[in-house]
């Protein structure tokens, strides 16, 4: 699998739709699978899927698995372990394209925390404790949160990266670590400008405290 696939006006087109988006991450977190197999953890029939296998396929971000399956029952794989995506770089006439895209990746992220939450309750107790949906709120420059994100980058990497074709290591799940970079503009009122961020009730708003089982 390749490192990464960069985005651009020209295969922007394939990740347009939300369902492409899920389903690209679908393989690239559990490895080749069938039209059959994503169609039942999307909740979908497989015929409604093979457009947009296609439309992925034809853009290079997933291939055929040639060494599974048969005529009759086809394995797709992802091509790149992640995507690069700068919207600022996009030409002018892919912004609409590009707006899609991202809200793609906003349904799909939601959908994934909705599902994680709703799964917990059956994960081993020490699984339980690291879930995590904590929020920050910073007071930084462009520069400072260009900077962060660059850190964030160098710290996640620093990791064991998934590899579903490698197999997990013993006692290791996948885990999904994502983060926002997210500047709130500030609204004036009659008293100079305020910002309407969100309010923690700490420095890491985590949430109800999950308990452990004894």
């Amino acid at each position: 699998m390749e490192p990464a696939i960069t985005v651009t006006g020209a295969n922007l087109k394939a990740l347009t739709h939300p369902l492409r988006v899920q389903v690209l991450g679908l393989l690239r977190t559990y490895g080749p699978a069938t039209a059959t197999t994503l169609a039942q953890r999307l909740g979908l029939t497989s015929g409604a899927l093979s457009y947009h296998l296609r439309q992925l396929e034809r853009y290079g971000f997933i291939a055929e698995d040639t060494e599974r399956g048969n005529d009759r029952d086809r394995w797709w794989r992802a091509v790149h372990r992640s995507t690069e995506f700068d919207a600022q770089r996009l030409d002018p006439a892919a912004a609409e394209a590009g707006d899609a895209y991202e809200q793609g990746i906003i349904t799909a992220i939601t959908g994934s925390l909705s599902q994680a939450q709703a799964d917990r309750a059956g994960w081993p107790a020490e699984w339980r404790k690291v879930f995590n949906l904590s929020d920050v709120l910073l007071e930084l420059t462009p520069a400072e949160a260009e900077r962060l994100e660059q850190d964030l980058l160098a710290l996640l990497g620093s990791y064991p990266q998934l590899d579903p074709e490698r197999g997990p290591r013993p006692g290791a799940w996948s885990v999904s670590t994502r983060f926002q970079i997210v500047p709130v503009a500030p609204t004036e009122t009659e008293s100079g400008p305020v910002d309407p961020g969100p309010v923690n009730s700490g420095p890491f708003d985590r949430g109800p405290d999950v308990e452990d089982d004894a």
